[in-house]
């Protein structure tokens, strides 16, 4: 039985007819504020007619002339518009009022055939071809009109481009550039055959540019090189020569190298450039103290160097370093001849400093995946420059009070403990959190700084924090960490914690969750106070940052170990072998041993600038060993909930096809796995403004390792244990729709889960999608999720 809680009621009548009113809002009387001889633009197309080009750019060339059209048509979804029935609707000439402000901010005035210019949009159009190669190309447009409605057709026609015969260099032989150009030949951009393309031609002139930046060419720029183009060889083809500009300098055409360099650690704005106060620091100017940051730790970032040769590759990995320093909120690097060797340069670092401490209080509202959700206050303490090195102290005190919102399940709570649908199923928390990062590698060894664009961390952790889940128990967690970050390159990011200690103990229980443990010697053991000693190793993967590409990924490898090396010690000392009734302790409370291994991979495709086809798969294994027979309970997975299968409510689904027995399901406390298998497709759109929909099918469960059994030898959760075979018949698959409330700085989700297979019903009885009823109430019913910022 799908088991729900009455939350929301809304009737499918009701529904429908609130679908119907919007329907009717965006899409009638479209034409209702188009002035009379005028039409609304509903659209149009650019077609290719490459009969008699051999290139294969068809489909890139409608792209690029596309985007020539201006304006564009009023946002259409599936032929409605949403934003011109919202601006229709409430139109009214007055410049003030309710109605003009909703006209004005939430509509949008229609787009008239009379404001698209055809013959300038097609005169743009040839251009563009021109430089493509298509000297002697032809643009035609068509406007259909019908009920004060009108679209246009383009049409262009080219032939065989122009393609690229030779590419000379023509360089003055004294110059000190001639050979660093000569040098770059064999990666030039232009090859013979090729067509004639403008873009092509100019990105050539920005490679030589940054080429020579490399070699010491501080003053040359692109701007200083010409093309001359010979099209006049007959047989559609054109000889190009690239030479360097008469009127170029000589202090452009000329290599430096680096002379003095002066770093103004504590700089402001308005700051006289005296450099009288100076102190000296492996060939450093430092300007003028070391009363903010020391030097010694501020030139692991700078990458500039006495006489060496200038190279903007060296500037900008400078800027990026120092940038990263929480001390710093600005960067910049000027440079100027030297006064005595004008075949030197002289740089100038400026550093702005940042707020050395703030304190910061914020009021949230907690979601949390298992449906408890309440007020918070979260009250934090920032410096960020600690130690005179630009080490980052944050100490953030946290408090919660979180009610059960909802509910998970229908079963009946037992005596003593309220049920979930009175809303009285509470708990609060309270914690402490103090996090300092070093920015460099903090470590017995000699390391040598590296050569990246990403300030490497060191992270030490110090925690506590009180869970008090009324009428069941207290949990009292501790935790201290030690570990490194650094990013080789913008694409993968390392994080290794070769110490991670964490100590959970569990006090104050209640008489009915002593009984749920007593019944459940699973959850008892993963429950019980227990140290968590070991290392935890990440690697992640993302081309995120890169927006202009179609096709994105990230992923995310998390590798946890705990116990080993305790557990290696103590049997190098005789310790007696463990066993599940007598465990190996540690300060009296036994020691967790496991290895975990999980797998976040996402992948992101899109189509324009707002939609977006988001596919997910999570995966997760952690198998107990030595002296542990189960998983720490805040180690194992759950699935369900507003980022994992939205259909399901959290914790609500598996292991396996296990049904959770009416007397227990008011809690569902012990629903969690060894293994995860999780699978999510979303496709997200734009409504319009800040809205923005969401179709989703979300699919998956989890799994025990090893069958656990009650004391009378009886298994006892059956269908928990994974096998191999049944694993894809046995995931929990949920589909529906979501609105989004994107304001750029947080983003409100509302989600609505339509359950299609429960794996915990009978076979041949899990496909639920004909019995849906319709409502947030009841069997195979709807489920509201609702929380802050995107799934995944």
């Amino acid at each position: 039985m799908l088991k729900t809680q009455p939350w929301v009621k809304l009737s499918g009548i009701r529904t429908c007819t609130v679908l119907v009113i919007l329907l009717l809002l965006s899409g009638c009387n479209v034409t209702k504020t188009v002035p009379d001889n005028d039409a609304l633009f509903t659209g149009y197309s650019v077609s290719v007619n490459d009969e008699k080009d051999s290139s294969n750019r068809k489909a890139a060339l409608e792209t690029e002339l596309t985007a020539t059209v201006r304006p564009k048509p009023n946002a259409s979804i599936l032929g409605w518009r949403p934003k011109l029935g919202i601006y229709n609707a409430f139109y009214t000439e007055k410049e003030k009022g309710l109605k003009h402000f909703i006209m004005t901010k939430l509509g949008e005035p229609p787009v008239l055939l009379s404001e698209v210019d055809t013959g300038s949009i097609s005169g743009v159009m040839s251009s563009r071809l021109h430089n493509r190669g298509y000297f002697n190309n032809h643009i035609s447009s068509e406007v259909k009109s019908e009920n004060k409605k009108a679209s246009i057709n383009w049409t262009a026609w080219v032939g065989e481009p122009y393609r690229l015969r030779n590419i000379k260099y023509m360089l003055d032989d004294s110059l000190q550039a001639q050979q660093a150009i000569e040098q770059t030949k064999a990666e030039s951009l232009l090859k013979p055959g090729d067509p004639y393309d403008l873009s092509v031609m100019t990105q050539e002139r920005v490679r030589i540019d940054a080429n020579l930046k490399n070699k010491g060419y501080y003053y040359f720029s692109p701007d200083l090189m010409i093309y001359s183009v010979d099209t006049t060889v007959g047989n559609r083809q054109a000889d190009v020569l690239l030479r360097i500009k008469r009127a170029a300098s000589a202090q452009a055409l000329k290599p430096y190298t680096l002379d003095d360099i002066y770093i103004f650690a504590n700089y402001s704005l308005g700051d006289s450039l005296s450099t009288s106060d100076t102190l000296d620091f492996k060939g450093y100017h430092y300007i003028p103290n070391e009363d903010y940051v020391r030097a010694r730790h501020l030139l692991d970032g700078v990458f500039l160097e006495k006489d060496s040769i200038y190279t903007r590759e060296n500037h900008l990995l400078t800027i990026k370093r120092l940038s990263g320093l929480s001390a710093y909120k600005f960067v910049n690097i000027d440079y100027a001849t030297d006064t005595v060797n004008t075949d030197k340069l002289d740089a100038f670092i400026y550093l702005t400093p940042s707020l050395k401490k703030s304190l910061r209080a914020e009021a949230q509202m907690v979601s949390k995946s298992n449906n408890f959700t309440g007020p918070g206050l979260t009250v934090s303490f920032r410096n960020r420059n600690t130690f005179r090195g630009s080490e980052l102290l944050n100490v953030e005190f946290t408090g919660s009070f979180e009610t059960l919102v909802g509910g998970t399940g229908t079963g009946t709570a037992p005596e003593g403990v309220e049920d979930n649908s009175s809303g009285n199923l509470t708990s609060y928390e309270l914690g402490v959190q103090a996090t300092l990062a070093i920015p460099r590698i903090v470590s017995p060894f000699n390391l040598r700084n590296l050569r990246t664009e990403f300030v490497p961390q060191t992270r030490i952790g110090l925690g506590f924090d009180f869970l008090s889940r009324v009428n069941f128990y207290q949990l009292n967690s501790y935790n201290a960490s030690y570990g490194y970050s650094w990013r080789p390159k913008q694409t993968l990011t390392f994080d290794a914690t070769p110490i991670n200690l964490q100590y959970v103990r569990l006090s104050n229980t209640s008489e009915v969750f002593d009984t749920l443990l007593k019944e459940n010697p699973y959850l008892q053991r993963s429950f019980e106070s227990q140290f968590i000693i070991g290392s935890i190793y990440q690697l992640t993967y993302s081309t995120q940052m890169f927006e202009e590409r179609t096709s994105q990924v990230f992923d995310k490898v998390t590798l946890d170990l705990s116990g080993n090396l305790v557990s290696a010690f103590q049997s190098l000392a005789g310790a007696h072998t463990p066993t599940e009734d007598d465990p190996r302790t540690l300060f009296g409370d036994p020691y967790a041993q496991y290895v975990l291994l999980d797998n976040d991979f996402r992948h992101y495709l899109n189509f324009g600038k707002e939609s977006q086809l988001v596919a997910r798969l999570a995966t997760g294994v952690g198998y107990s060993y030595g002296n542990s027979t189960t998983l720490p309970y805040v180690k194992q997975f759950s699935i369900g909930g507003p980022n994992s299968i939205r259909a399901f409510r959290a914790r609500s689904v598996g292991p396996g096809t296990y049904d959770v027995p009416d007397e227990l399901a008011f809690s569902f406390f012990d629903q969690v796995g060894d293994i995860r298998l999780e699978a999510n497709l979303e496709y997200r759109f734009p409504i319009f403004g800040f809205f923005k929909g969401a179709a989703f099918v979300d699919a998956g469960n989890i799994w025990l390792l090893r069958d656990t059994f009650d004391e009378n030898g009886i298994v006892d959760k059956p269908g928990a244990k994974f096998e191999f075979n049944n694993a894809l018949s046995e995931l929990a698959v949920g589909t529906g729709l979501g609105l989004r409330i994107d304001v750029d700085f947080f983003v409100i989700r509302l989600d609505v889960g339509v359950p299609v297979r429960v794996p915990y019903l009978p076979k041949g009885e899990r496909f639920v999608l004909n019995d849906f009823n319709g409502s947030f109430s009841g069997e195979n019913s709807m489920v509201l999720n609702i929380a802050i910022g995107y799934p995944f």
